[in-house]
């Protein structure tokens, strides 16, 4: 009955071993693979016996599958284990790396040979063989072997091809746009260039631009790149355009460039573009079109335009009637065209350095759900929810001068009209158009949140198939979480952290689509808890995490790190998202067992502790005034916006919030410091961490146990106990076991006095507490503020405060509240990431839900697959079944005892609980 209750269409084969131990609390019940006599191969087409592992599948490099443009010097691999038979444990892996595929040695095309490698690691395993060459396609496979050392057959090669390093462009920066100072400029830049007559066998585009590229090659949209970070540091994108490329034939390479100047997420800079398009031919030829000074350029027909908001974005006006149709095709005469001026080669400054992104864009054109024509001939159509996208407006009978507005927002008003007023996040959303004869389509080149769109006054009919909106995001794994429950209402609002966690991942983790674009260290923290857990997300957490190790080498000598990076307003710090970093790096650590950035990022969690501990008050023992912010950020943020405070004591020198982080931070930084191999370093840092946890508990408590705002600065308690203060006690493991259910029940009785920027702790903490229950109130709640309120009130975003006041310019399209759905997955299916084993294998822990939910059940992205998990509650009898991918190593808890396992197939198991 292998492979039983398997909704991703693929076999889960893998037996099981079940040791049962019986401790105070109940049952621990440890899921691991059956381990047998080890053994060794010594060829590398060993024959795939009966019951030897499968080939390995859903192989990635970098976390893609079949990428382009991975960085040469950094190329990780993953797989997914297959077995055969029962044993699903990975004892060893062996991996191939060739320039033809399916090569194996001693074929003179093989460049590494990884040799037997006794590991269960499969993700995030590293290249270590010769320099690779830039601009080359490789082949790769691995085989596994099981926990005997028995291999199986190596999976089919999977094509990867390398980007270029610094030293290998050839393409020149050109500086397109006018040479005085703007606001911002659209410039069209383009190229013809004939290419030889033998066929093409691969052919890459490589582009970097400060700040966005639009690349059409023979009319042919072939790419979109945003690079919003600081020009010694910028993302380049490579793309495979293969079929687009014509061999023999004079082939144009346009790109529509935008520049506009430093905001939020994107730091002062000047415009540039660099292109190189590198073409193989079947003859062996290689040819580049690169950059340089024979690309012409011309004005795009954007005309100039006020500020959105203090943000330092524009409303786009656009002339059609300028449009130079036809420039991205060959044969467009491009004679009056200016030359397009050249800063230099690769390396010039200011952009000294480029990047390999591992992130791109996807785009997904949505239809709206309804249309409304207005009595004042205005059109307004519906797309059903909140996204992040581009509005586009096609007319079918344009008029030559005809002036037309656009107009997206989240609230219509009570004549149906989209809301210019109400939930605008201080922001103008508007658009203007000015039609040129006939029929075309107005696009607006940059994107904004919102749900409904407004064309005012169009001139002719407009059709639902004349509107859409092309929603995007950066491109997210395909297997993603799900959650099911007996609750309909709470299965709604883990849709909605699972919507809005996918719209806030952009180039970057942006605070909102629709105004502050950039990239804050709490609004990115949430967030990527969130994609990490609702897609298996990688790449973006990894691309933030060392974009905020680099503000604390360009800002911060005492350790901090930026409140938001890149950005135009240089070094700006907030000194709790400082204390957040170093929880974030091991969350992603837990998610992806990737212990090369664990190491890289060590360093940078160090110098935290270090700015932490020289803050210390020797007298009270207590972090005491914490240096950085300002204004309401001073000494730290507590919670934002102000309102969601709800009342916390921020007079406090010595705040509990910041001292409860910056005990976390010690820990995390001893449990990195174990896990690298550091026990040297582990001491020192677990040696703070306790001393600080006796000082809270000593100084910052009142006589029941429950913790107070802080310390006054005449060292006296603070009169205030706020939910904040608690709940973080609770989640990050200060609270003594004595006080958890006293804690617990007053955080509990608070209902939600804390805003969404910390709502993950609360329910983290009810959890902590075995409150189930409570997580399931917090979260449905209808009439008090909370998730489920913004469902109740038409939200399908949510929200930066659960009050949104439209005079502070609160955000109705905010990530941070999206990390809510960790919580789904930790207290309510009950599965919790686990720090790998000494074998490098992926584990999780499985604990019971003790309460709050008849049923759930869904399913948890891992690196070794997706862990099925369902839970039914009847009669004191508790169901759990539970499907394991191979190779993950799943530790079982419940207060209950188990009165039956059965083991549905190899990996599938149904298991009973008999309630006390």
């Amino acid at each position: 009955m292998d492979g039983q209750f398997c909704p991703f269409g693929a076999t889960v084969l893998a037996r099981m071993r079940w040791a049962m131990t019986w401790a105070r609390v109940g049952v621990a019940i440890l899921v691991t693979a059956l381990l047998a006599p080890a053994c060794t191969i010594t060829g590398a087409s060993a024959t795939v016996a009966a019951g030897r592992p499968g080939p390995p599948r859903a192989l990635t490099v970098d976390g893609d599958r079949a990428p382009v443009g991975v960085d040469p010097d950094d190329v990780e691999f993953a797989w997914h284990v297959s077995v055969r038979r029962a044993g699903a444990g990975q004892g060893a892996y062996r991996i191939l790396v060739s320039t033809r595929p399916d090569r194996t040695p001693p074929d003179r095309s093989v460049v590494w040979d990884s040799g037997v490698v006794a590991s269960a690691q499969q993700a995030f395993v590293g290249y270590r063989g010769p320099r690779l060459a830039a601009d080359q396609a490789y082949w790769w496979s691995v085989a596994t072997a099981d926990a005997s050392g028995r291999f199986g057959a190596f999976a089919p090669a999977q094509r990867f091809v390398t980007g270029l390093r610094d030293g290998d462009w050839r393409a020149q920066w050109l500086r397109p746009g006018p040479p005085g100072p703007v606001p911002e400029e659209y410039t069209y830049v383009r190229h013809d260039a004939r290419l030889s007559a033998s066929p093409i066998v691969r052919a890459v585009l490589y582009v970097a631009a400060a700040h966005h590229d639009d690349v059409h090659i023979n009319g042919v949209h072939a790419d979109t790149g945003n690079a919003f970070a600081y020009p010694d540091e910028l993302y380049y994108q490579a793309t495979d355009v293969t079929a687009l490329v014509r061999a023999g034939r004079v082939n144009s390479i346009g790109v529509l460039h935008h520049w506009y100047g430093a905001g939020q997420g994107r730091p002062a800079a000047i415009p540039g573009l660099l292109v190189e398009l590198s073409v193989l031919h079947r003859d062996g030829r290689r040819e580049l079109i690169t950059s340089d000074g024979t690309w012409k350029q011309h004005a795009a027909e954007w005309l100039p335009a006020p500020p959105r908001n203090d943000e330092g974005d524009f409303v786009e006006r656009v002339d059609g009637r300028l449009s130079p149709l036809g420039w991205d095709r060959p044969g467009f005469d491009d004679r009056s065209w200016a030359a397009t001026p050249v800063l230099g080669p690769a390396g010039t400054p200011p952009f000294t350095h480029l990047v390999a992104s591992r992130t791109r864009i996807g785009e997904q054109a949505v239809p709206p759900v309804s249309v409304r024509a207005l009595p004042d001939g205005s059109v307004v159509a519906d797309f059903g929810a909140v996204i992040a996208a581009r509005p586009a407006v096609t007319f079918r009978a344009g008029r030559s001068g005809r002036v037309v507005g656009l107009h997206v927002g989240f609230l219509l008003d009570a004549d149906g009209h989209v809301s210019t007023t109400r939930g605008t996040q201080g922001t103008d959303l508007h658009d203007e158009y000015i039609e040129r004869a006939g029929r075309q389509t107005f696009e607006p080149l940059t994107y904004l949140g919102f749900r409904y769109l407004e064309v005012t006054r169009p001139g002719e009919p407009i059709r639902a198939s004349d509107l859409t909106a092309f929603a995007r995001h950066t491109v997210l794994p395909d297997d993603g979480a799900t959650f099911t429950s007996s609750d309909p209402f709470l299965d709604r609002v883990f849709a909605l952290t699972e919507r809005s966690a996918a719209f806030s991942a952009q180039e970057q983790f942006v605070d909102t689509p629709t105004r502050e674009k950039g990239q804050f260290l709490a609004d990115a923290f949430n967030e990527s808890q969130a994609t990490m857990g609702a897609f298996g997300e990688q790449d973006l957490s990894w691309q933030a995490l060392r974009d905020f190790a680099r503000s604390q080498a360009r800002y911060w000598p005492d350790g901090r790190v930026n409140a938001v990076y890149p950005n135009g307003d240089g070094a700006r710090d907030i000194p709790d998202y400082t204390e957040l970093y170093p929880e974030w790096v091991w969350q992603y650590y837990l998610a992806t067992g990737d212990r090369a950035t664990l190491a890289a990022l060590y360093p940078v969690v160090a110098r935290i502790d270090d700015y932490l501990a020289r803050s210390v008050d020797p007298h009270t023992g207590l972090v005491t005034r914490l240096p950085g912010g300002s204004g309401d950020y001073e000494f730290g943020i507590v919670d934002w916006p102000p309102a969601m405070r709800y009342g916390y004591d921020v007079a406090t020198a010595a705040r509990t919030t910041v001292n409860v982080l910056a005990v976390n931070a010690y820990a995390r930084t001893a449990q990195m410091a174990e896990v690298l191999g550091r026990g040297l370093d582990a001491g020192p840092a677990t040696t703070r961490a306790r001393a600080l946890t006796a000082a809270i508990n000593a100084r910052l408590t009142r006589p029941d146990g429950v913790y107070v705002d802080g310390l006054e600065a005449d060292g006296t308690g603070s009169a205030h106990a706020s939910q904040q203060a608690n709940a973080l006690a609770l989640a990050f493991g200060i609270v003594p076991p004595s006080r958890t259910g006293s804690v617990g029940a007053y955080v509990a009785g608070l209902g939600i006095a804390l805003g969404p920027m910390n709502g993950l702790s609360l329910l983290r903490a009810l959890h902590v507490a075995g409150r189930d229950a409570d997580v399931v109130r917090v979260l449905d709640d209808r009439t008090d503020p909370g998730w489920g309120h913004i469902l109740a009130s038409g939200g399908t975003f949510t929200w930066e405060s659960w009050t949104p006041i439209d005079l502070e310019g609160d955000s109705m399209s905010h990530g941070w509240g999206s990390s809510a759905l960790v919580a789904f997955q930790e207290a309510l299916l009950g599965v919790t990431r686990v720090a790998a084993g000494a074998d490098g294998g992926p584990a999780v822990a499985v604990q019971q839900p003790n309460d709050g939910l008849a049923s759930a059940r869904g399913t948890v992205p891992t690196i070794a697959g997706p862990l099925s998990i369902a839970w039914t509650r009847t009669h004191g009898r508790t169901t759990l079944h539970l499907v394991v991918p191979p190779n993950l190593r799943v530790s079982l808890r419940t207060g209950e005892s188990p009165s039956h396992v059965r083991r549905l197939g190899a990996g599938t198991f149904t298991i009973e609980l008999i309630s006390h």
